[in-house]
């Protein structure tokens, strides 16, 4: 089991009203603009800053970073979110994140991108394919601040808990600021017994392989076979979340291996 790092009472207690003062928050998520998960984030975060929402118009979770609909244009509108309203976006959660920083702005910057409260954890490598922080990883890209959060499945549509456990964490990075470039990728269980600070390992479900059936018309149809990791790595965010913590990984938007960047140097001689 993980050693805590920092106790909850230490990590959410509640900043000074000063430290997050005339803050204004972009908000996104991969859920889509109507999921409640979204609008319980937003009227949290809604009682301390000035919040601009602006997500994806329908669910668009696994999309990663995904920005397909550059080229044609993104439609927008806007649609009531919690006791506020928003915009939604017909794209990926990545394209409305850039779309919200920049189009949708209204010329003003933003203090930090809050993604979430997604529907099921994205602990360990699922940071790779969610929606929810590859629209966290489009604020690094433009220089802002960003924080995902994710909830277990067990909570069904009750967002109450973890928006609180938002709202006081916001507060705290407003207060003493991520360094550049980096985001926190937080993921809320069930009956939360603490906080652990720990690197993204390991994955909770894989793809086993593929099941193929005959779809008629020369067509065969693959569906995904998902079989449960038992075993995690000991020191990681999934081994960590299983024993009932609230997991914080800090991702970095700069994912080259700076070591390998000299032992890969024979590529550059490999004759083409």
């Amino acid at each position: 089991m993980l050693k805590p790092i920092i106790a909850v009472s230490c990590l959410f207690a509640a900043a000074s009203p000063a430290a997050a003062g005339g803050c204004r928050l972009l908000i996104v998520n991969d859920d889509g603009v109507g999921a409640p998960g979204i609008a319980a984030l937003a009227d949290a975060l809604r009682v301390d800053c000035d919040v601009v929402v602006s997500a994806p118009a329908g669910e668009q979770s696994g999309a990663s970073h995904a920005i397909p609909n550059v080229r044609d244009g993104l439609r927008v509108r806007s649609v009531a979110v919690g006791s506020g309203t928003g915009y939604a976006v017909e794209g990926s959660p990545a394209e409305a994140a850039g779309l919200g920083l920049t189009a949708l702005s209204d010329g003003r910057p933003f203090d930090l991108v809050v993604s979430g409260i997604n529907r099921g954890e994205n602990t360990g490598l699922a940071n790779l394919y969610s929606g929810t922080v590859n629209a966290a990883v489009e604020a690094l890209v433009r220089g802002v601040p960003a924080i995902a959060i994710s909830q277990d499945m067990g909570y069904g549509r009750d967002y109450a808990a973890s928006a609180e456990i938002a709202r006081k964490l916001v507060r705290k990075t407003l207060a003493k600021r991520l360094p550049e470039g980096v985001m926190l990728n937080v993921n809320i269980p069930m009956d939360p017994k603490g906080v652990t600070i720990a690197p993204a390992r390991g994955m909770t479900v894989r793809i086993a392989g593929f099941d193929a059936k005959d779809a008629g018309e020369g067509v065969t149809l693959y569906r995904a076979r998902i079989a449960e990791e038992t075993a995690p790595p000991a020191a990681g965010d999934v081994a960590a979340y299983r024993t009932g913590r609230i997991t914080i990984t800090p991702l970095a938007l700069d994912r080259t291996d700076k070591a390998a960047l000299r032992t890969v140097r024979w590529a550059a001689h490999a004759g083409f």
